[in-house]
């Protein structure tokens, strides 16, 4: 006769949750790193790194243009950007929730937004804008 065990469902889901847990920690660091190294090469050196100075440049114009164009607590889904594509969806999802925005997959949405790239006029002026439709 054998016996046989069971592993506690318990132990499984405390398993799988940190699993997730380490896995949202690991991108979330990844960011930060970024982050930061970004924002000290435009304090160190803001002359002599200029894709630093126009990628601030960039989030910075987007978000002026996000707060004019969407009002807050719109529901909004995110079009993909031709170049770039998890960058800019990363940072639109951040400016919505700064602005009181919910992201939303399919139906009911009040706007759709997405980044379309542009000829810079001069190195340090914005290369991009945003692209807001409304639903009906």
């Amino acid at each position: 006769m054998t016996t046989t065990t069971y592993r506690n469902p318990t132990t499984i889901a405390r398993i799988v949750v940190a699993l997730v847990g380490v896995g949202c920690l690991l991108l979330t660091v990844q960011g930060a790193v970024q982050a930061t190294g970004r924002g000290a090469a435009l304090m160190s050196d803001r002359e002599h790194d200029l894709p630093a100075l126009q990628h601030q440049v960039d989030l910075e114009t987007l978000w002026g243009q996000f707060v004019e164009q969407v009002p807050t607590g719109s529901r909004i889904s995110l079009t993909p950007a031709r170049a770039n594509r998890d960058l800019w969806r990363q940072r639109l999802s951040e400016l919505a929730v700064l602005h009181g925005c919910v992201v939303v997959e399919g139906a009911p949405r009040d706007y759709t937004v997405g980044v379309a790239s542009v000829q810079r006029k001069r190195p340090t002026s914005a290369g991009v804008r945003l692209v807001v439709r409304k639903v009906d």
